[in-house]
This record gives structure tokens, C-alpha cells and sequence, in this order.
């Protein structure tokens, strides 16, 4: 990625992950389509108010594979590659170990979590921790397939990806259909169609790389250097583990509120997130292409090229979200239909749904702009932005509550928050204080 036209180079990195995030959302899809119409709405929405809690344990799982990857690519850069295996050793006993701890806890909180801190009302309790426990076991394969995504990327290949979710989404959607249709297990198929599926793709991932990148597959006798590698990847994955944990975790507490609204707050809310992911396709995808783009090109010392390449990523990006934009506005009722809503149900989730769109180009810079410092090792900033968000959304949405506006009061609170948010990185960029931070 060190070479070639910034745009075309960024573009076709970033089409197979477009692609690969496109399977993971319809995957998602499954769960909900099939659990709404052949289980109930009731189901769907204990399985959608679990949302936030697996995001926030996902978020462990993507940070350490986006602390590798920043690494790695930079190390790669650089031709240094002593360090790259050295990393990459020390990647794969970090996600043993962290797993091991986040599904240890999990097994341990789940009915405080499930129970009282998410305030899940009484009728979803018990499919709405049945579900997080069944997800929580298979923390271990997210963790593996993240950090392999991870080195990947950092080495230029995002095809891979594609070729992993392909085989996990369709694996998935079989699965759904044997366990919820025939055999009837309900959400407890749900879950555990998931896990498999995870494994599956973690499974993939590694073989993938052993055979196209044997040079770089894990050897434990790299992990001399355990102690100096945790250091660099934790300083690098917290903060990125933590910009994703702030927004999970207020994900988490507007559910909260979400629930105090009853169960077409619920069903709509869930409902609308599923589409919602759409839309943020381009914004996610550009995010990682510019992540490895602008690590492979720090580490070869060629700023002025991931300059170039983060203008480019930021028209990219803010087009093609725009277009899914319009798709979505124009299909909301039908798109929402797919999970089984009516009634207020589904007009809670268009009216929050439709708002948004307007707002995701916000968004979208957001997301490109925090890839962009993180491939330059800058990743303190954008946790400060997770931060910045947080604040707006949850301050808002609770002084709209307070001040009687309903049940619009947890999403009318978006847009001026992504709006001061896109505002908060993007001044960071045009500072240039993003180019000390290299880590060769």
C-alpha cells in the first residue's frame, strides 16, 4: 500500500471488507428474521436489548486486533521483521488470556447485567440471558479471528475477509434454520448458531494465513519478547478497547432508557439498528482501510502520501454513505417489515431510523478520521472522541426525557452529537500532531 494512486489503492483494499462487513450485517440479519417470524417479537427484542453487552465485549476483541494490526503494518513499513513476529506471538497470548477472563465474568455477572443493570423487563429476562451466556462462551473465537484480521490487513490482504464471513454467513443462516425452524431451540439456537459460526470463521482465518503468509504465522519461540510486545500492544489496543467500550457502554445506558418506554420502544429500537448497520458500512470499512493504509505508509515514512490518502477516504466514505442513505429512506417501512414489526413498534423505529440518515456523513468523517489517527499510532484522541459523544448523547437524551418529549428523546440527541464529534477529530488531523506518534 506503499505504492500506486492513494485513491485506487484505498478503494480496492476497501471493497472487499465493504463486502465482508455487508455478510456480517445480513448474518446479523438472520438471527433477527427468523427468531421474529418463527419465534416472536418478544424474543427478538431480549435478543436485541442484549446488543449493547456483546458490543461492549466485542469491543475487547476489535481493539487488540486494531492495536496488532496498527503494529504490525508499521513494522511491515518499516521492514522490521524481527518485531512483526514478535507481535504476532505475543497477539495470540494476549487473546487466550483476555478471552478467558471477559467469558469468566460474564458467566459470573450475567444476571446482574442482564437483570438490573439493563432493567430487561420481566417477559425477556430469561431469553435475554440465555442468549448473552451462549454468546460470552464463544468470546474466544472473536478474539482469534480479530487478531488474524488484524495481521492481514496490516499485510495489505482484505480479501480474505470476504472469503471468511462468506462461509461463516452462510453457515449461520443453515444453522438458524436447523435450530430455530426445525428444532425449535428458539434464542438458545440463535446463540449458539452464532458461536459456530464464529468458530468457523476463526478456523478459516488461520488457515488462510498459514498457507498465503507462512512467514508471519505464530512460532512460540518469539514470545521472548512477551513482556516489551504486551507493553506496545496494550498501548495501542486500551485506548482503541476503550473508545469502543465508552460507546458501547452508552449504548448500554440509552437502553436503558429505551426500555423505560415499553415494548415498542424495545422491538422498534432493535429493529432499527439492524438496518442501521447499513448505513454505516461505507464509514466502518473506510475507517479500516485508512487505519492500514496510513500504518503501511508511517512506517515507510511517507506522510504527505497518507495525507493525500485521508482527503481521498473522506469523499469516498461521505458518497457512498450518502447513497445507502437514500436507499433506506426510501425502503424504511419495508426493510423494518423484515423483522415483524407494526403497529407503534414501527413507527418508533422509522421516525429513529429516518432521523439518523440524515446525520451519517457526520458519522462517516468521524469513523475515517479516528482510523486515520490510529494508523499513525495517535490513538489517544480518538477515545477522547468516544468520550465527546457520549457526554452529548446521554446529556441530551436525558434533559429531552426530563423536559416530557417521550419516546424521541433517546435519538433526536444523534445528530448534534456525531456532528461535534466529526468536529473534535477532524481538528486533530489539521493540527499535525498525529505525526509524533509513530512507533519506528
Amino acid at each position: 500500500m506503499t505504492a500506486g494512486t492513494e485513491g485506487t489503492t484505498i478503494l480496492l483494499f476497501a471493497i472487499p471488507i465493504m463486502g465482508a462487513n455487508l455478510l456480517q450485517v445480513l448474518y446479523g440479519f438472520a438471527d433477527s428474521v427468523i427468531v421474529g417470524n418463527f419465534v416472536n417479537s418478544s424474543a427478538l427484542g431480549a435478543i436485541g436489548l442484549t446488543g449493547s453487552m456483546t458490543w461492549l465485549l466485542l469491543t475487547f476483541c476489535t481493539g487488540l486486533g486494531n492495536g496488532t494490526s496498527i503494529a504490525v503494518s508499521q513494522f511491515f513499513g518499516a521492514r522490521k521483521e524481527k518485531e512483526i513476529h514478535e507481535v504476532v506471538a505475543t497477539s495470540y497470548l494476549l487473546s487466550f488470556v483476555i478471552s478467558l477472563a471477559l467469558t469468566s465474568a460474564c458467566f459470573l455477572l450475567s444476571r446482574v447485567i442482564i437483570y438490573d443493570f439493563l432493567q430487561t423487563p420481566e417477559e425477556m429476562r430469561a431469553d435475554s440471558r440465555l442468549y448473552f451466556l451462549i454468546y460470552s462462551g464463544g468470546l474466544i473465537f472473536q478474539m482469534l479471528y480479530n487478531v488474524t484480521y488484524g495481521i492481514l490487513r496490516a499485510y495489505g490482504d482484505s480479501r480474505g475477509a470476504l472469503l471468511f464471513l462468506l462461509i461463516s454467513s452462510l453457515m449461520n443462516v443453515g444453522l438458524d434454520c436447523l435450530f430455530i425452524i426445525v428444532f425449535q431451540w428458539g434464542v438458545a439456537g440463535a446463540a449458539a448458531a452464532t458461536v459456530i459460526s464464529q468458530a468457523a470463521s476463526a478456523a478459516a482465518s488461520i488457515l488462510y494465513m498459514r498457507k498465503l503468509f507462512p512467514e508471519v504465522f505464530p512460532k512460540p519461540r518469539f514470545l521472548y519478547a512477551w513482556k516489551e510486545k504486551s507493553r506496545l500492544l496494550l498501548r495501542l489496543s486500551v485506548p482503541i478497547t476503550f473508545q469502543q467500550m465508552v460507546t458501547a457502554l452508552g449504548f448500554t445506558v440509552l437502553q436503558r432508557l429505551v426500555n423505560t418506554f415499553g415494548a415498542a420502544s424495545i422491538e422498534g429500537y432493535a429493529a432499527m439498528q439492524k438496518i442501521e448497520q447499513i448505513a454505516h458500512i461505507p464509514s466502518n470499512s473506510f475507517h479500516t482501510a485508512i487505519a492500514s493504509f496510513t500504518g503501511q505508509n508511517i512506517g515507510a515514512g511517507q506522510t504527505e502520501r497518507v495525507q493525500k490518502g485521508y482527503r481521498v477516504t473522506v469523499g469516498f466514505g461521505v458518497g457512498i454513505s450518502a447513497a445507502l442513505c437514500v436507499l433506506v429512506l426510501i425502503f424504511d417501512e419495508r426493510l423494518l417489515a423484515m423483522f415483524s414489526i407494526a403497529g407503534e413498534a414501527m413507527k418508533r423505529g422509522c421516525e429513529h431510523l429516518d432521523l439518523l440518515m440524515l446525520f451519517i456523513w457526520a458519522n462517516t468523517i468521524t469513523n475515517i478520521t479516528c482510523g486515520f489517527l490510529q494508523g499513525a499510532g495517535d490513538v489517544r484522541i480518538p477515545a477522547a472522541s468516544g468520550f465527546v459523544n457520549l457526554g452529548i448523547r446521554l446529556a441530551l437524551s436525558y434533559l429531552f426525557a426530563a423536559m416530557g418529549l417521550g419516546y424521541i428523546c433517546y435519538f433526536i440527541s444523534m445528530p448534534p452529537a456525531w456532528c461535534l464529534t466529526s468536529f473534535f477529530v477532524y481538528l486533530r488531523y489539521r493540527s499535525g500532531k498525529w505525526k509524533k506518534y509513530r512507533i519506528v
